[in-house]
């Protein structure tokens, strides 16, 4: 069953989706901050490969990858949120995150949890230059709430994530 959400004004120029009940997301580690997408955008978690340059791309693509018969570009996900980048480990992963028929595979330090969240762990934290910026609040910590299509479209811009 696909995840329900209700739109909350961020502020007059941007929305942001949270899910209207019980919704499952993946919690993960990227340039030393925890972030977090929901279940249904993410198609798979795997271990890196090779890649294949891609000449002419923005420098948060990496290359190119093969994910069972498709070719997706590899986006290192601290260098897209305009965060420090986190020494190479073991723990690093692909987080292959699809929207509206297009896929990306999405580099991470680590993926930490599986986990069901509610409506009332979210908040919208206004920043200054910025806006809104949705957080999932997870005991005394915060986790950025990531839009999958801003992703995609290279919406983020440095520094445009939270937590």
């Amino acid at each position: 069953m696909p995840i329900r959400y209700h739109y909350g004004e961020v502020d007059s120029q941007m929305t942001q989706a949270f899910p209207d009940g019980p919704a499952q997301c993946v919690i993960f580690r990227t340039g030393g901050t925890r972030q977090a997408l929901p279940i249904d955008v993410v198609r798979e978690i795997l271990v890196p490969g090779d890649l294949t340059p891609a000449p002419g791309s923005p420098p948060e693509v990496l290359g190119l990858t093969q994910v069972r018969g498709q070719a997706l570009p590899v986006i290192d996900l601290a260098k897209r949120l305009g965060l420090a980048a986190a020494p190479i480990g073991p723990e690093r992963r692909l987080v292959v995150a699809a929207w509206e028929g297009q896929a990306v595979a999405l580099l991470v330090d680590g993926v930490d949890e599986v986990t069901t969240v509610y409506p009332d762990d979210f908040e919208v934290v206004r920043v200054p230059g910025r806006g809104g910026c949705p957080v999932l609040k997870r005991g005394e910590s915060l986790v950025g709430w990531l839009e999958v299509s801003e992703l995609i479209q290279g919406g983020y811009e440095a520094g445009r994530a939270a937590a």
